[in-house]
């Protein structure tokens, strides 16, 4: 997309061409505000004060058309050539007669929208975005794209209707689907025509299932205009006389059906005069009744079969489309999906809680709004992630992740090692029991042992920090553009990976990076092994130096009468080593390692960063952390961008 290409534009316009409804909604650009401060769409008056029109047309003898209530004026039927509802279709050629219809429609709205708002809209300061039902393919959509601009409408963007929904609902903080769609949510889209699911998951790098049914709201009103016709002989005689205007009929039957699922506790009745909707002598005195007691519409679509198709249809998606994946979060959307047996079909067929279902508080308008919401940021978050992949690549490949690890984690593991050992030397210096040189080697080692694995309990952290330091400008990047999106954030989830079999220096660490959840935190014994016997075992011999130089110098003729003059040095030594010496002798000894104290410091470090530094395995058990968790910003961002072919 070239952000260039719309930097004349002010305003996005959202339309939602329903089978059954019609909404529009608009939304400022605002190029220079931050994503916190940008406006909140607004609904448009479609004509009076109604956000919502049914998705009707009547084109007069002359040429002229009226579109939603007005389709049904009783003067606009006396001389209408046609009327038509429900009318809407995948289009398949844009001269079929049906696509002709719809683009007649599609010109007469953008004109409603045009004329209503001629203050803040001019020809070249807005762009118009519309939307298609989830299963339609991408061939369906740019045709259907095509027809908008014979229409006339100034048309960029089309999308899925599903993605609309998401986005709309992700940024509203209180419907908790930005949440429900880590784990797998759905997106219920109850329309005249069909009735499309649209499955989103952010697991399994965000996979998504759409699939349609051809069970749509439009099917109860033609069941309860059969049930009419069966017992009202006028209306087959309405019909022959006048089969392309019979649309006037279902209009006041989907008018019974609202009015019915808007307060379904209630009793419904409805007179229709035919010499309300236009003159024929043959018709001035007919009427029919439409009538319904509470529960009694219901009855009737479980008698036609209706809720069972709908119910069949549930199962269907969840067994043969995502594999009976596990549902978090159900959106319902669509005017229809206000029919009070549908949440608890949701809950029956789906095993989701009523708590885990979410639902505009007006659902005809949630395409439209999220329509011209989607729209806007595509638009505003162009180019924002230019580059993003080399940097991530040039990141992966480089060492400045694991170089800022060994720093940060070595530097700490260094100053663990430094106060274990200071505390052993002083414990030693201090006893109040004889200790020999033997058992104070053993307890230095035993120390810094105790003190590496647990610093490297929390090398998880460490890791995590050197990646966040250092990928700084590509999480903000990541972040900048999400935050468009959905008001959910992103959440990185640390990943998993497997080494098997790695050995350092003949130390086996199987398990050195068995679950990056816990990375390392399992097997901090395998790095304290490999860092003790790597680099402690030098440590000691050079704590060890000042004494046993002290011994082997002249200092051991303090043990004469203890060894005999034949003993070789060696045995001296050995002797030496495990002879329990007093505190006075301890105090000697202390003093003796306390004098090659900065050697001894310097040794310990370098010892420290050769083991981190040098060794390949641990090099690469950093780099594949690395290199997942940097992937997933990647994948944070396309899943924020959800359905975008």
């Amino acid at each position: 997309m070239n952000k260039d290409k719309y930097k004349d534009i002010e305003f996005v316009i959202g339309i939602d061409l329903g089978h059954g409804e019609t909404s529009a909604a608009i939304c400022p650009i605002q190029w220079d505000t931050p994503e916190s401060q940008l406006e909140p769409v607004k609904d448009l008056d479609m004509g009076s004060n109604r956000k919502v029109i049914p998705s009707a047309i009547t084109i007069m003898k002359n040429g002229d058309a009226y579109i939603g209530e007005s389709a049904f004026k009783s003067d606009h039927l006396q001389n209408a050539a046609e009327s038509y509802l429900c009318f809407k279709k995948m289009p398949e050629n844009i001269n079929g007669e049906a696509e002709q219809i719809m683009i007649r429609f599609m010109q007469e709205v953008y004109r409603l929208i045009r004329e209503r708002n001629s203050a803040m809209l001019t020809d070249t300061n807005h762009i118009v975005a519309i939307a298609t039902p989830s299963g339609w393919p991408k061939e369906a959509m740019e045709l259907y794209k095509e027809m908008a601009k014979k229409a006339g409408m100034p048309i960029e963007f089309v999308t899925k209707e599903s993605r609309a929904a998401f986005v709309k609902a992700q940024h509203d903080a209180t419907s908790g689907l930005g949440r429900s769609i880590d784990k797998g949510a759905i997106v219920f889209d109850m329309g005249s025509s069909t009735l499309d699911f649209t499955f989103m998951s952010k697991n399994d790098r965000g996979s998504y299932m759409d699939f349609g049914y051809d069970c749509g709201a439009s099917f109860v009103e033609k069941i309860m205009f059969s049930e009419l016709a069966k017992s009202n002989d006028i209306i087959e005689q309405f019909a022959k006389k006048y089969p392309k205007l019979t649309a006037v009929l279902l209009k006041k039957t989907r008018e019974v059906k609202e009015q019915i699922y808007f307060d379904p506790d209630s009793r419904v009745k409805k007179i229709v005069n035919f010499e309300e909707l236009f003159e024929d002598e043959d018709f001035e005195d007919e009427r029919f009744k439409i009538k319904y007691e509470p529960g009694e519409l219901n009855e009737l679509l479980n008698k036609e079969g209706y809720i069972d198709k709908i119910k069949d249809a549930m199962i269907d998606f969840r067994q043969n489309h995502i594999m009976n994946a596990k549902i978090y979060g159900v959106l319902l959307t669509g005017g229809a999906s206000r029919m009070d047996f549908i949440k608890q079909l949701v809950v029956d067929c789906w095993d989701v809680d009523e708590t885990q279902i979410y639902r505009d508080q007006d659902p005809s308008l949630t395409i439209s709004q999220g329509v011209a919401e989607v729209a806007r940021v595509d638009i505003l978050t162009t180019g924002m992630d230019a580059g993003l992949g080399d940097e991530i690549a040039t990141l992966v490949k480089g060492d400045t992740i694991y170089d800022n690890f060994v720093e940060s984690f070595g530097q700490d593991l260094y100053d663990g090692v430094i106060e274990a050992m200071d505390a052993t030397l002083e414990k030693f210096r201090d006893s109040s029991n004889d200790i020999s040189l033997n058992k104070l080697q053993k307890d230095i080692s035993s120390s810094v042992s105790k003190a590496i694995s647990a610093k490297s309990k929390d090398i998880k952290t460490y890791i995590e920090k050197s990646i966040n330091e250092e990928s700084v400008d590509i999480r903000n990047k990541v972040e900048n553009v999400v935050s468009y999106y959905t008001s959910q954030g992103i959440v990185i989830e640390t990943p998993k990976i497997k080494i098997s079999d790695v050995k350092i220096d003949g130390i086996n660490l199987d398990s050195l990076v068995e679950e990056i959840a816990s990375q390392v935190a399992d097997s901090s014994g395998g790095w304290g092994d490999y860092i003790t016997g790597a680099a402690i075992g030098g440590v000691v011999a050079m704590l060890l130096s000042g004494p046993l130089g002290w011994i082997a110098g002249g200092g051991y003729l303090l043990y004469k009468g203890i060894f005999g003059d034949s003993e070789s040095e060696e045995e001296k030594k050995k002797k030496a080593m495990s002879k329990p010496l007093d505190q006075g002798k301890r105090l000697e000894v202390y003093s003796s390692i306390i004098e090659k104290s900065d050697e001894i410091c310097s040794q310990v470090a370098t010892n420290i960063r050769n083991a981190l530094g040098t060794n390949t395995s641990i090099r690469k058990a950093v780099k594949d952390v690395s290199k997942s968790i940097l992937e997933s910003y990647e994948d944070n961002l396309r899943k924020a961008r959800i359905l975008i072919d």
